[in-house]
């Protein structure tokens, strides 16, 4: 038997959806979780608790897909279908390019493993990295000068 979710179970009964989550809370009918996450309920089992569904035969219950001839035919939906005709055109063409352009890619040799880099630039070495050199250096040449100083 089919599985329906519960809307369209109220829909098919005539019944409010919170009838049916209240008769599944209270254990009247067991539900089931569909793929999508969703509370389902067979079909056997309304019909054991509420009987077969108003106005419905047995065939219409086998076979809910509508038939071709049973969709609209109007303008408004035949332009609507032109569009998404050519929207699923464009994308079947466009993912037509991105899979060239894929097989492309892979033909190309693959990257090397170890990119060449340059040499690293060497740092340049501070010999004095405090200024204590510099300043000793000073102190000297202070002190020459105040040696050829005629002062003392």
């Amino acid at each position: 038997m089919p599985q329906l979710t519960i809307g369209r179970m109220a829909n098919l009964y005539g019944l409010h959806r919170s009838t049916l989550y209240e008769a599944v809370d209270k254990g009247r009918v067991t539900a089931a979780v569909n793929g999508k996450g969703q509370k389902v309920l067979e079909l056997s089992e309304m019909i054991r608790v509420y009987g077969e569904p108003p106005g419905q035969t047995a065939s219409a219950l086998q076979n809910p897909t509508p038939k071709a001839e049973a969709l609209p035919d109007t303008p408004d939906v035949l332009e609507k279908f032109d569009a998404l005709l050519e929207i699923v055109k464009e994308q079947r063409d466009e993912l037509r390019q991105l899979r060239e352009e894929v097989a492309q890619l892979r033909r190309l040799p693959a990257p090397s493993p170890d990119p060449i880099q340059p040499p690293p630039k060497p740092q340049p070495q501070n010999e004095d990295p405090h200024g204590l050199r510099s300043l000793v250096q000073s102190l000297r040449d202070h002190d020459s000068h105040a040696d050829d100083s005629p002062d003392r």
